[in-house]
């Protein structure tokens, strides 16, 4: 089977974290099937604009752990301006690719990727599944009627939908989409790459809360920073490590400054954004793991602190709620600062409680990609099968 890959999310030098969760999916699946990749870059021809500027610098085509991933330029505009031009400019920038048209879009995301895929499926005869990870499912529908419209029609278009948790699902059956045409299969993590660290040497004891992902105000970090001021007035061995953001727009600066504000840059450190193959050594250093966002799919990064033994601290923000269970860590209530430092602080008093060999396993049992991509490519051969 070939199948072409459709996705704006993708790793490369500009943003090497954004999209992990494609490429390691994609990693898996080419035991399966035969696979590319397109993944469009906006075009903006004057420099000074942060990412958008930096873009320039993509690779056209270059090949990522065996993976081929195309590049094609397309003339960027603000999407929640025009955002039928880019839907519309970004499936012309990957029509080329369907000279010889494979037997499957996978598309991730619902908009602009899968009314893009919808689009160049129905032109060149191909079927086409949709992956929603969150954001296009919950959050473009707010912005208004014909934002709404569009996800519905990219939705109800697709020959499958593939949500990656069971409050993503609903949303999807929500768009009215057929319960048949809908199929659960979560984010998975590379069981390999993420171990149990070793054991801290005894006396040792500063423990190290870490958070990986974007810099964005729905990833609850005013919340986080506003916890860690409450802790620090209790206890002074934890300090916080603040990995990801976007070191071309600046998404860093409200919260160094938040950080000054509230005295806590002896404690709090800010990293930016490092290469996926870095992760595992920033876990393997951590003893919690701190998830505050206010909207979540299944993120990528709880699942890697997870196949660490690592215990974690989240919110009850969507998919979190559906993994963590008691003897992995705690949940608190979105934006709640003292629920947080609470919950923080209650799993660090009670660490010794703690399983970490247990927590990795059941996480691999559930998560590992080797299973997770055989469940996707069962559904892609059922999609082609329906004919």
């Amino acid at each position: 089977m070939k199948v072409l890959c459709l996705s704006h999310m993708y790793p490369s030098h500009v943003t090497p974290m954004y999209g992990s969760f494609v490429h390691n999916q994609v990693r898996f699946l080419q035991n399966h099937v035969d696979i590319d990749v397109v993944s469009p870059v906006p075009w903006w021809p004057f420099p000074g604009a942060g990412r958008w500027s930096a873009y320039r610098g993509v690779a056209k085509a270059e090949t990522l752990d065996g993976v081929h991933v195309d590049r094609p330029r397309y003339f960027g505009v603000p999407r929640r301006l025009l955002p039928d031009w880019t839907w519309k400019a970004f499936a012309r920038s990957v029509r080329p690719f369907l000279r010889l048209p494979p037997s499957l879009i996978h598309a991730h995301a619902a908009y602009p990727d899968g009314l893009a895929a919808l689009e160049l499926g129905r032109h060149f005869g191909v079927k086409v599944v949709i992956t929603v990870h969150g954001s296009d499912v919950k959050t473009f529908p707010e912005l208004g009627p014909g934002w709404r419209r569009r996800v519905a029609a990219a939705l109800r278009g697709a020959d499958g939908v593939i949500a990656v948790s069971r409050e993503l699902a609903q949303r999807v059956a929500d768009f009215g989409v057929p319960a048949q045409k809908i199929e659960r299969i979560p984010n998975g993590v590379d069981s390999d790459l993420f171990a149990l660290p070793q054991e801290r040497a005894a006396g040792v004891r500063e423990w190290r809360l870490l958070f990986v992902g974007r810099f964005n105000p729905v990833k609850g970090l005013e919340d986080l920073l506003h916890a860690m001021a409450i802790l620090r007035r209790q206890r002074t061995d934890i300090r916080l490590d603040l990995v990801g953001g976007d070191p071309y727009s600046g998404t860093a600066a409200p919260y160094v400054d938040l950080t000054r504000r509230l005295g806590l840059e002896d404690c709090v450190q800010f990293h930016g954004s490092i290469p996926m193959d870095q992760v595992p050594e920033r876990l393997a250093q951590a003893d919690v793991f701190v998830l505050p966002s206010h909207s979540e799919g299944l993120p990528l990064a709880l699942l890697e602190a997870l196949a660490t033994g690592m215990p974690v601290v989240a919110t009850r923000c969507g998919g979190p709620s559906e993994i963590v269970t008691e003897r992995m860590g705690r949940l608190a209530n979105v934006q709640d600062p003292a629920g947080l430092a609470q919950a923080i602080g209650a799993t660090l008093d009670g660490y010794g409680d703690y399983d970490r060999a247990a927590i990795r396993e059941s996480t691999v049992a559930e998560y590992d990609y080797q299973s997770v991509a055989a469940r996707i490519h069962a559904f892609y051969e059922r999609i082609v099968d329906a004919g």
